[in-house]
């Protein structure tokens, strides 16, 4: 920024040296003659300079709304997500609910036999989407171990919990 101000100053200054050596009468030494040109070839630069920061300028402005083109795809692609992972929840939270109707209707000795193998998580919220004497009879039919393990894991489970296995 600041090379940017310090090439606009010197082309203004050029400028105005260049527009007051073109007023006046031809150089009337070689020394003069060598000044003017040096001015001439400064001039020229800080023209080339200024053309190339703006150039420059040009790129950046357009990497920037390229940028923000691809945070506004990744932002939206990002909600997407998020709706489809919270109807994947949704419906997993459905078929545990379903799932554990079904534990209800069966007999009980046979439900803990299945409620065993099961990943403790959804065991446990299984057994909360049951009638509590429903499952209060599945556990009495659980091992010790696993009964203590899943009814730790329901007094631990958080209430606004959202299913995921």
């Amino acid at each position: 920024m600041k090379r940017l101000i310090l090439c606009l100053m010197l082309l203004l200054l050029s400028t105005q040296s260049l527009a007051a050596v073109k007023q006046e009468k031809a150089p009337s030494s070689v020394e003069e003659r060598r000044i003017r040109s040096a001015i001439e070839e400064q001039y020229n630069q800080i023209q080339k300079d200024g053309d190339h920061l703006k150039v420059k300028q040009m790129q950046l402005k357009t990497l920037q709304l390229e940028v923000d083109k691809k945070l506004v795809q990744m932002n939206n692609l990002r909600q997407e997500l998020l709706k489809l992972l919270n109807r994947k929840q949704d419906e997993e939270g459905k078929r545990v609910v379903e799932l554990g109707k079904i534990y209800e209707k069966m007999n009980s000795m046979k439900a803990a036999d299945l409620i065993k193998g099961l990943n403790p998580r959804l065991a446990i919220e299984l057994l909360g989407t049951m009638n509590k004497k429903n499952a209060g009879k599945i556990l009495d039919n659980l091992d010790r171990k696993t009964a203590t393990k899943l009814s730790t894991g329901f007094t631990q489970l958080p209430v606004d919990r959202v299913p995921s296995y």
